[in-house]
This record gives structure tokens, sequence and C-alpha cells, in this order.
């Protein structure tokens, strides 16, 4: 299994090196408030897409699982209610 994974990254390194070299022309001028930001290759403005969108998903992630796991401290925290008094009775 471990050859196969191997295998797959290497596959998967190769087609990014590809797609840079192949896309490796300046793209048209990039402005941010009336700023020129540069002119960066195509293949940088994909990758940097990719990273940035990753980044975003992983805190994202790591914001849900934190807000669970305060959930989860808040509710192990709070004192059970007493019973009902018909409850009570029953047993």
């Amino acid at each position: 299994m471990n050859k196969f994974k191997g295998l797959l990254l290497l596959l998967l390194g190769a087609l990014l090196v590809i797609f840079a070299v192949e896309n490796s022309l300046p793209a048209p001028q990039i402005k941010l408030f009336r700023y020129q930001l540069g002119k960066p290759p195509v293949f940088l403005l994909v990758y940097g897409s990719l990273l940035i969108g990753f980044l975003a998903g992983w805190l994202a992630h790591v914001l849900k699982i934190r807000r669970q796991k305060r959930a989860e401290a808040l509710i192990a925290e709070k004192p059970q209610a007493p019973q009902a008094p018909q409850e009570q009775e029953r047993q």
C-alpha cells in the first residue's frame, strides 16, 4: 500500500509541475484599490487560490470543533435538574 501511495504522490507532483510549466505566462495585471500588485504567472494564482481555500476550510473546521467541545463542556458542567415529584414517587 505504501508503494501505491508513493506512486500516487509522484503522479500528483508530476501533474503539478506540468501544469506550472504550461501556465508560466504572466497573468493580466492584478490591481487592488488602484494599486498594481504585479503580474504573477497564472500557475501561482491557481496554486495560491487553492492554498487560501485549503486554509479557510481548515480554519472553519478547527473553529467548528472548538465550538462543539465548548458546548459539550458547558453541558457537562450544568448541574442536573431535580426530578419531578411524580418521578420520585415511582422509584
